[in-house]
């Protein structure tokens, strides 16, 4: 049996041709069909979408059989009988064989991989034969095949080629054949543009054209909420590249790879094929009635009532996401985030309810609430023997109440908790609100011996102008860029830079979404101070935090 990792054998390739078109095209698109079963089977081997999509690949099977049978018939093919005898029996075979899988006698995958390297061995071994007895009947295969009707399964997914270079268009249309596939090519963008492009398509975009280029096109289609994804092609460097990418993603517009010219035949038909197979198993998902039950419904935000209502009753929670030192792997810190326990919707995320108190003027009612809890939890903390930071996140409009430093110092003096046990986390972009009183008062918390920390490092507008002006302690090199530096260059050197500024501004370095060992590694060799993440721990409620440090080495 062909190796299940073997990524290569999950394709359609040229050396699977029997030089006969209408077949070699319902091969291509069997293929496709099998391997978007196979990613789905490396995720959920019992997911009733891959039982969907096996049910899909025995009725394409016979679907197919009657097309090659129709063109056998037509032809001078003199094996017929034994032939249409192979079918039946193959038929009869996959769907005994379907049927103990569903059962749950049998692993779906396995049935597919059956399915799979039997295709490959009858059409290297029976299929290929029947090239020699067509020529001279090609008008009565074509009747045969319009009177036996295509395949029953249609195509969902587009793809288009657009560049500006006629050469390039036919090459990449060869390039997509050979990978088994097939795209509509374009030179000119506004002629693209004009077509009905759905959010499922796939479009190979080269950036630089005359008259519409193509960061213009994506922006088009964007404006008009159409969001295929896109692979980039350019014969510009790929600093120009990856800046096209930011561009779409900050736009939400989904881009899969880039590529610059001449483009790497092969790792391009590898590319094309996950990326389609990938799309296709989407839409499949989104089209199967099983599925769709199962779907999360939309984040809601939290009604203005709801939420004074929860302040008012004390239904603000803390979650601790624990910190920890690279170096010795000891516990540095807890960051403290905020949840609602609604009493009828249940855990609520700040993505659902702090936008609408600070467009409502309750935002500083929700961190005076945070900070009360804080401060309780804090003595469970130090029973365990944990002496270590708090981070408090603190909103834009805290940092215009000019008094908000004597008031936190006041809190902490009144509990017997030390300055230092604390450290304030905000934004970029709260320091920017108001630069005057934000110096005022961040000064003044460090005076108190209050640590501070700069959040989401890189994203703001003004970063380096923070660090120059505000008596930052530490900066948070925010999860964008640590979750992405193993496979993207230039992340890994904005970590890289964030750390080495640090260093040389006498500030400790937390990187944010850390979340597995490679990057832990990485992090730890370039110098980086603290962790955080979910390869260590998700947020967590006090008493699972409490336990969590248990089963962990406390802090120094």
């Amino acid at each position: 049996m062909t190796n299940i990792n073997n990524k290569d054998s999950w394709h359609w390739s040229p050396s699977l041709s029997v030089g006969i078109t209408s077949i070699d095209e319902d091969h291509k698109r069997l293929f496709q069909l099998f391997y978007e079963a196979h990613l789905l089977g490396e995720k959920d081997n019992n997911s009733s979408l891959l039982y969907q999509l096996a049910q899909e690949l025995v009725l394409y099977a016979q679907s197919h059989f009657k097309r090659e049978e129709a063109i056998m018939k037509a032809s001078g093919y003199p094996f017929c009988d034994n032939h249409f005898a192979l079918h039946i029996s193959i038929i009869k075979q996959l769907q005994q064989t379907l049927q103990q899988a569903i059962s749950g006698n049998e692993s779906v995958t396995e049935f597919i991989v059956f399915l799979k390297d039997w295709f490959i061995e009858h059409i290297k071994e029976s299929d290929s034969r029947i090239k020699q007895y067509v020529k001279g009947f090609e008008q009565e295969i074509e009747q045969a095949l319009l009177e036996v009707g295509p395949l029953e399964l249609a195509e969902n997914i587009n793809i288009y080629i657009v560049d500006d270079e006629e050469q390039q268009v036919e090459l990449m249309l060869d390039i997509i054949d050979i990978a088994g596939l097939s795209a509509k090519g374009f030179t000119l963008a506004t002629e693209f543009i004009t077509q009905e492009i759905s959010n499922d398509d796939i479009v190979l975009l080269d950036l630089n054209m005359p008259g519409m280029d193509g960061i213009e096109v994506m922006r088009e289609l964007s404006d008009r909420n159409c969001l295929p994804s896109y692979i980039l092609i350019s014969g510009f460097d790929e600093r120009v590249l990856h800046s096209a990418k930011q561009f779409a993603l900050s736009k939400g517009i989904m881009v899969a790879e880039t590529f610059t010219k001449p483009i790497d035949t092969r790792f391009f038909i590898d590319n094309i094929n996950t990326v389609y197979s990938e799309k296709k198993l989407a839409f499949d998902s989104r089209m199967s009635p099983k599925v769709i039950k199962k779907q999360v419904v939309d984040k809601q935000v939290l009604p203005l009532s709801e939420l004074k209502a929860a302040i008012k009753s004390h239904n603000l929670v803390v979650f601790y996401q624990p910190q920890i030192e690279l170096q010795t792997g000891k516990i540095h810190g807890f960051e403290a985030l905020v949840r609602l326990q609604h009493p009828t919707k249940g855990l609520i995320f700040p993505d659902q309810f702090i936008e609408v108190g600070e467009q409502n003027g309750l935002i500083s009612e929700i961190t005076n609430e945070v900070i009360d809890l804080v401060v309780k939890d804090y003595s469970v903390f130090c029973e365990l023997g944990i002496a270590s930071k708090i981070s408090i996140n603190i909103s834009a409009k805290d940092l215009l109440d000019l008094s908000m430093p004597e008031k936190l110092a006041s809190k902490l003096e009144a509990n017997n908790i030390p300055p230092e046990a604390i450290m304030v986390e905000l934004t970029e972009s709260a320091v920017l609100l108001s630069v005057s009183d934000s110096l005022d008062i961040l000064n003044r918390l460090r005076m108190k011996g209050f640590a501070l920390s700069i959040d989401d490092f890189g994203t703001g507008h003004s970063s380096l102008v923070q660090l120059y002006q505000a008596p930052f302690t530490e900066l948070k090199i925010d999860q964008h860029f640590t979750m992405k530096m193993m496979e993207d260059d230039e992340a890994m050197s904005i970590v890289k830079i964030c750390i080495l500024l640090a260093k040389e501004l006498k500030m400790e370095t937390v990187a944010e979404g850390v979340e597995t060992q490679e990057i832990w590694d990485k992090l730890k060799e370039l110098g980086c101070d603290i962790a955080q993440g979910y390869l260590m721990s998700k947020p967590l409620p006090l008493e699972a935090c409490c336990e969590w440090v248990r089963n962990n080495q406390a802090a120094s």
